[in-house]
């Protein structure tokens, strides 16, 4: 006798399908999730005081025509390279401390390399790499 499911397919999902979701290699985290949230904070923390500091530097170099000398051009040069990668580079990697995994695609990933060593910055790995 025919049962009424006209399809064939049961709700169960296969044991082999099922397993393969719950353990990808490379997909666990490395750290647990307090050690990512203690890098979160500490990943904010350099760059709220990066963005700040910086900032600063670039404001009385502005505001203090005294200031304005060759050497302390470089030092501006410096400052802004910095504040770049306090905006640029630590905004990628604190987003993924927060979610314990990288959470951008390929092409992030990519970003995040160019723009840190753009801007003089070290490179983060991302997935795919370890360093």
């Amino acid at each position: 006798m025919h049962s009424g499911n006209s399809t064939g397919v049961t709700s169960r999902p296969e044991p082999a399908a099922a397993a393969a979701e719950q353990e990808v290699p490379g997909e666990r985290p490395l750290f647990s999730a307090g050690t990512y949230e203690l890098l979160a904070l500490l990943v904010a923390t350099i760059g709220v005081l990066g963005l700040c500091n910086n900032l600063l530097v670039l404001v009385l170099y502005y505001k203090f025509k005294r200031l304005r000398t060759p050497t302390n051009l470089f030092l501006v040069n410096i400052s802004l390279s910095d504040l770049l990668v306090s905006v640029f580079g630590v905004s990628l990697t604190f987003m993924s401390c927060l979610r314990s995994r990288w959470v951008w695609d390929a092409a992030g990933c990519v970003w995040d390399g160019f723009s840190n060593s753009l801007f003089g910055g070290r490179q983060r790995c991302g997935k795919g790499s370890r360093s």
